[in-house]
């Protein structure tokens, strides 16, 4: 069973831009310091040689000491395109300066002397801020007061770049900020000043805004302090609990390289001395977040495929390094050493990272379907973000103490949740397999890389396909009409009982009718999820709740195939496992309510290889209001390449559905596992409780 997903895109499209120019060996930690870094050999020398060798691949590009940092675009989708606006093109040369000045400010702060392909890093920055905030220069970046008149009131990237570069200039202070003259930093500060007081996006976007005003502020030049105070107002103000801020609508990676970035970069810069009432609240929540954020990450150190612009990466573990910024700290410092390091090494040292001797647009390779309007050939060094560790003293615990694996010795084989209901969540990890899964309850948003069942570092997730059999989802569409498959539009919260997570997906708007079934009103679709965590897996209870006859697939976690070489599935029992050559394996157990279970590949979907295999259960049902249904599924995974036992395969002892639960409801479970668990599934009142 194998179909291509997207017949008009092409392997030399997706996986193969030009590599000639420029390409070069991956990063590799030389002489590793295992005395104190055990676990990755990385100390502070290793980190600020992989900022250098992250410059050094930028400076390839460069010939002049005028010459712009414009990297090769490497795709159709990345801005700027050739209709843009003047001001497109602008902001892509200020994202090349901004973001990998990131990387070189701790190089030339090491080495004020530093040279890459002939040019003294200090002297091309400093020279290169100054031509691109003179208006008299043909380098502008322009200012967005002249842009909103031009193409009128909107929010700009320049607003982006100028937090950037003012966290860089505060980094690198002694070398270019203070050596220019009286006359040069009003010229900064000036175009510094429009980008700060000027309209900014109501989510993570107002930090910039904050940390321009700021930088203005403690630098001696004047600023609107109304506007200061209502970003910090409206960013508090959205905080969700549990350390997590909501970032517009969304819960995502802009936590760890967004507000637990530049909250504690403000704190330190004027917070804690000049405004300690709100520094006291950032800090506090700071620390809330980080004692939970580990979890997030494999024992080996790997992040998260999850939510919006991935291509950053490994800036995942930037909050590690920014919380020792703080005051008082919550973390094992060798612990968010030993996660920053293998985060980084998790990336760094793949070949296949790197297009014209720079990270590509993509997680692992290039991978179109992670490209998004908003980003460029510079974008991915926002993973540069991560080295505000090395803004920290040598002397730092953050540099000295030794690394741990934290939580996961002690974990030994067992499983163990973490509940956050704030953002509502729920982190699994799985001590028995060394990973990590995050299932996550308030999903707004219907895109790819929100909408998966479950999130887990060493499985990366696939983009969705509208011929079904997607991956880590649901995919449904009604019965003979034609249609495309549907992965649920959004994932609302319901409740967190006895180390469940009841959450609720809802495949069309309720009440609204699908406009490719011509408007016509069939009532909402929603599936009523209920996540058992199990050692190396989960046990699915899941209520579907849909009138109409359907055809509905579950999909396991995707496979790809590795050098070219297939999956392998087996049968075993009633379901099915995979496997693939570097040890990892999934099986997929349908206990309740399916009528087959198969495998299927696909062809460009997954962001490791060009082809892929997931296995999938599968339920046709042929008449419209025959009753709901209950689905018990177990899924489960393996990085080691073992097998697993009868009773891990079959871990359901009893599996009963009532005619009503307690609270009510329809289609109560009770249901007991052969560990000895018994659990009795109610899902009370859902559409009440329902979160987004």
């Amino acid at each position: 069973m194998a179909y291509n997903a997207n017949p008009q895109r092409t392997v030399a499209q997706d996986r193969n831009p030009t590599r000639t120019e420029g390409n070069r060996p991956p990063y590799c930690v030389v002489a590793p310091e295992h005395t104190k870094s055990p676990f990755t050999g990385m100390g502070r020398r290793h980190w600020i040689d992989a900022a250098r060798y992250l410059t050094d691949g930028v400076f390839r590009h460069i010939q002049d000491i005028d010459d712009p940092i414009a990297l090769p675009k490497q795709n159709e989708t990345s801005y700027p395109q050739p209709d843009d606006p003047r001001h497109r093109f602008q902001a892509a040369e200020f994202e090349g300066l901004a973001r990998t000045m990131m990387a070189a400010v701790p190089v030339m702060m090491d080495h004020p002397g530093t040279v890459c392909n002939g040019l003294n890093l200090r002297d091309y920055y400093a020279n290169q801020i100054l031509l691109a905030t003179d208006p008299k220069s043909p380098r502008y970046w322009g200012r967005i007061t002249d842009f909103t008149r031009e193409t009128g009131r909107m929010q700009y990237q320049q607003t982006v770049e100028g937090a950037a570069l003012v966290i860089n200039l505060m980094n690198s202070k002694p070398l270019i900020w203070d050596t220019y003259s009286e006359q040069e930093r009003r010229q900064v500060a000036a175009l510094l000043s429009d980008y700060a007081h000027n309209l900014s996006i109501g989510h993570n976007w107002r930090f910039f805004n904050v940390l321009m005003l700021t930088f203005l502020k403690i630098n001696g030049f004047g600023i609107d302090e109304a506007a200061l105070r209502d970003h910090l107002q409206h960013l508090l103000s959205s905080y969700a609990g549990d350390g997590w801020y909501v970032d517009d609508t969304n819960y995502d990676l802009y936590n760890p390289w967004g507000f637990h970035f530049y909250g504690p970069l403000w704190c330190k810069w004027y917070g804690f001395e000049h405004d300690p009432e709100t520094a006291a609240i950032i800090a506090e929540r700071n620390r809330e977040f980080i004692r939970s954020w580990p979890r997030f990450f494999s024992r080996a150190g790997k992040q998260l495929m999850w939510g919006r612009s991935i291509i950053y990466r490994f800036a995942a573990s930037t909050a590690f390094g920014a919380h020792f910024l703080m005051e008082e700290t919550a973390i094992d410092p060798g612990f968010a050493r030993r996660i920053a390091s293998a985060n980084m090494l998790q990336f760094l040292t793949r070949e296949d990272l790197y297009v014209n001797g720079l990270p590509c647009l993509g997680y692992y390779g290039p991978f179109e379907p992670l490209v998004q309007f908003y980003s460029c050939a510079a974008s991915p060094f926002w993973i540069a973000k991560t080295f505000v560790a090395l803004s920290l003293p040598e002397t730092s615990p953050f540099w000295t103490t030794l690394e741990t694996e934290g939580f996961w010795p002690e974990l030994g084989g067992r499983t163990e949740t973490i509940e956050l209901p704030g953002p509502g969540m729920q982190v699994v990890n799985h001590g028995k397999t060394g990973t990590t899964e995050l299932l996550t309850g308030k999903v707004f948003l219907h895109a790819t890389y929100y909408n998966q069942l479950q999130f887990n570092p060493d499985f990366p997730l696939e983009t969705e396909s509208p011929l079904g059999t997607n991956a880590a989802s649901y995919s449904i569409r009604e019965r003979d009409m034609g249609h495309d498959f549907r992965i649920p539009l959004n994932i609302a919260f319901n409740k967190l009982e006895e180390g469940i997570l009841y959450r609720q997906q809802n495949t069309q708007p309720a009440g609204l009718g699908n406009p490719n079934r011509g408007g016509v009103n069939r009532g909402p679709e929603r599936i009523d999820l209920a996540d058992i965590p199990i050692p190396g897996g989960v046990v699915r209870v899941d209520r579907v709740r849909v009138p109409y006859r359907y055809e509905l697939q579950l999909g396991h976690y995707a496979l790809p195939h590795l050098d070219g070489e297939p999956a392998r599935v087996e049968k075993v029992g009633a379901g099915l496992a995979a496997s693939i050559g570097d040890g990892r394996k999934i099986a997929m157990m349908p206990v309740l309510g399916w009528d087959r279970i198969d495998h299927a590949s696909h062809n460009g979907l997954h962001p490791e290889a060009e082809e892929s295999t997931v296995l999938y259960t599968e339920r046709i049902r042929e008449k419209d209001y025959s009753g709901m249904e209950v689905f018990v599924t177990v899924l489960l995974h393996r990085i080691d390449g073992g097998d697993w036992t009868e009773d891990e395969l079959n871990p359901v002892a009893v599996c009963e559905v009532l005619p009503w639960a307690p609270s009510g409801t329809a289609c109560g479970v009770q249901l007991r596992l052969k560990d000895g668990r018994e659990y009795l599934i109610d899902y009370g009142f859902a559409d009440g409780r329902r979160i987004i």
